[in-house]
């Protein structure tokens, strides 16, 4: 990871008045102002209406309360499973790996009004897998093919912990293969016994629409004064009310990747049931530079104007018992690096921590590839495993995460930077 030239940004009104989205268009540096750090003490739970508010379009704070999806199909889904070795050394067929699992699809409607003629309206779709613990492969005799239990023990319907999974800006973005599992993400849940909720950005995937590519899109209607952020977070809302009202699950934990990252940490902000989140490789706060935000990230965004990144991580674990982790990785090629960061990510961490009831951490894995790698994998499942299984996690548990770089100091800077470290916010 290159250390040269400067990463950080002051967000002073003296910065050159265009805004995030044209900077980056420009190709520079995307260092705008953007909203100053509130004061110690706070009241975050006033700040997370206001946010609300703007996001969904002045609902005096309130989520939306829709209970059912507006289609609910069981599939019928093959999966081929990851500890299925053969497949892998090449021994046997990935056909020979595969077996039915318990797979749902759900699709909610979403309608915003434009103007007198005109409604927007998406729909956004899920896949809820139930777990697969019970039917793990045999792997002898190791040239395959794989030996199946002969009475696998099927999920007993829904358990009692959710984990909602949200992709990203994945590519292809088309319809074909829209459910696919790019990081094995699903599989690697299911087969450690959780029930997960697979979700995807709005115009990406399953939600995919003809002739639409890129957020940008929605840009036309925001100048309109439709709260167009409703067709990124509003899903995730409505998955929680069905999972915990209708479906009944105890514990809801949200994880996703890159725009996922991003829709973890909105979501994790503005609604207090998500227990435990694990945004990767989703935001850093506004002061570090950087030039690889989308259209419904940007720093001065109207709701980014009313809680910076900084003000969403301390709302994600403001009350006790609620827990949140970032995940970075030290050299990702695409977003929100950790190299030569730690110092600066370690002090915005004890900023948040001061803040709230709950825990909130920062882990930089090692990794130069934008993915969940093994490692972020055994962070969100371990730590997932503890807080619903009784015994829940404590502040030595944030303390201790695996593999988590920011404990180490950082590489010795570049001739040519600042021995300066700024102030985080």
């Amino acid at each position: 990871c290159s250390d040269a030239g400067p990463d950080y940004c002051d967000g002073s009104p003296g910065q050159p008045a265009v805004s995030f989205a044209e900077a980056i268009s420009n190709g520079t540096s995307g260092c705008k102002a953007y909203a100053p750090p509130l004061p110690s003490g706070a009241n975050f739970t006033k700040l997370r209406a206001r946010l609300v508010d703007v996001l969904f379009g002045s609902t005096g704070g309130a989520l939306p309360t829709r209970r059912h999806p507006d289609y609910v199909s069981r599939l019928n889904h093959t999966q081929v499973f990851g500890n299925c070795l053969c497949a892998t050394l090449g021994h046997c067929r990935p056909e020979e790996c595969a077996r039915p699992t318990d797979v749902t699809k759900l699709v909610w409607t979403l309608s915003a009004t434009v103007n007198a003629s005109f409604n927007l309206t998406l729909n956004a779709t899920g896949f809820l897998s139930l777990n697969t613990s019970g039917i793990a492969p045999d792997n002898e005799p190791p040239l395959g093919p794989p030996i199946w239990p002969a009475a696998p023990e099927p999920a007993r319907g829904p358990g009692e912990t959710l984990v909602i999974f949200h992709n990203g800006h994945e590519s292809p973005s088309g319809q074909a293969g829209c459910d696919a599992d790019h990081d094995g993400i699903i599989d690697w849940l299911n087969r450690l016994g959780f029930d997960t909720l697979h979700l995807q950005m709005p115009l990406y995937q399953c939600n995919a629409i003809g002739g639409v590519r890129g957020h940008q899109w929605f840009q036309q209607f925001e100048a309109q004064g439709v709260p167009v952020m409703r067709f990124f977070l509003e899903p995730v809302i409505l998955a929680i009310n069905y999972a915990t009202e209708v479906l009944g699950y105890r514990h809801v934990v949200m994880a996703g990747l890159s725009g996922g990252g991003w829709t973890t940490t909105l979501v994790a902000a503005i609604d207090p049931r998500i227990s435990l989140s694990f945004p990767v490789a989703g935001s850093i706060p506004c002061d570090f530079r950087h030039t690889s935000w989308d259209f419904e990230q940007y720093c001065d965004s109207r709701w980014a104007m009313v809680a910076n990144y900084t003000s969403l991580y301390t709302l994600a674990a403001l009350e006790p018992g609620r827990f949140s982790v970032q995940i970075l990785h030290e050299a990702d090629p695409c977003c929100f690096h950790g190299c030569h960061r730690h110092a600066r990510i370690r002090a915005y961490n004890a900023w948040v921590q001061g803040q709230v009831g709950g825990r909130f951490a920062t882990a930089v894995t090692s990794g130069n590839i934008h993915e969940v790698n093994e490692r972020d994998k055994v962070i969100i499942a371990s730590m997932t495993d503890k807080l619903t299984s009784g015994q829940g996690l404590s502040p030595a548990d944030l303390a201790a995460i695996p593999f988590n770089m920011v404990k180490r100091p950082d590489p010795a800077p570049h001739p040519s930077r600042s021995s300066t470290q700024p102030r985080t916010t």
